[in-house]
């Protein structure tokens, strides 16, 4: 007698398209910062596009989160910083489960975009004072392009460390409580559950994305080189 496989456990919706290729690119930009600034030209041209694109893909995801699907919007993962530190305190306990974001990994979005958004925002006003200068240089003052300057410099090992934080939960949630957040990132579903916060994802247009991309795109490379007067790119 043939023996018969039990079928497989039906998943739903967890994350949309758009969604995961922002997260994968900016994984992918920002390990190209450091190499596109040690390993590039002496004007660190390839460094400042790589900076743009940062922005770029974080000015999208701001607007994503306002109108991509369930799970990609703020309101469905930001709580207050109380519910927050109460969910840390049963971290791992059974049951709770969430489609999206937890708690904790909602903040943890918002402090990384926050702190990307902060490092990209001062290489604008960088300058080694011989050959590399950022677009907006000529726009700050001396006390800001000092400032700006050394918070560009300094930020990188915080964002380091918060992608390891980040890394090593998933890795945790994925070994102790056997949620496939890394997998889900990729395939865009996870196992059907009881979930806190939604049974499934819904909405999440790919068209809504590629016209939010492509503004954008408009706003940070058209802004950096009008502000820079064509010189942004060189």
């Amino acid at each position: 007698m043939t023996a018969v496989s039990a079928p497989s456990s039906p998943t739903v919706r967890a994350w949309d398209l758009p969604t995961r290729l922002f997260k994968w690119t900016l994984v992918l930009l920002v390990v190209m910062a450091p190499i596109s600034k040690n390993f590039g030209d002496v004007t660190l041209a390839w460094h400042k596009m790589n900076g743009y694109a940062i922005l770029t893909l974080l000015l999208w995801r701001l607007m994503w989160g306002f109108a991509g699907s369930t799970t990609a919007r703020f309101t469905s993962f930001l709580t207050w910083p109380t519910t927050a530190l109460n969910y840390a305190g049963t971290l791992f306990a059974k049951g709770r489960r969430y489609l999206g974001h937890n708690p904790l990994g909602g903040w943890m979005v918002i402090a990384l975009m926050g702190i990307l958004a902060l490092q990209g925002f001062t290489g604008l006003f960088v300058s080694d004072d011989i050959i590399v200068e950022g677009p907006l240089y000529n726009y700050g003052s001396s006390t800001w392009l000092k400032l700006a300057k050394v918070y560009h410099k300094s930020l990188f090992p915080l964002i380091l460390l918060l992608a390891a934080i980040h890394i090593i939960a998933n890795v945790l949630y994925t070994l102790v409580k056997k949620e496939p957040l890394i997998p889900a990132m990729v395939t865009g579903r996870k196992p059907a559950d009881d979930y806190v916060d939604a049974p499934n994802s819904e909405g999440g247009s790919p068209i809504l994305a590629l016209v939010l991309l492509v503004l954008s795109v408009v706003v940070v490379w058209g802004g950096v080189y009008v502000a820079a007067g064509g010189g942004a790119f060189r």
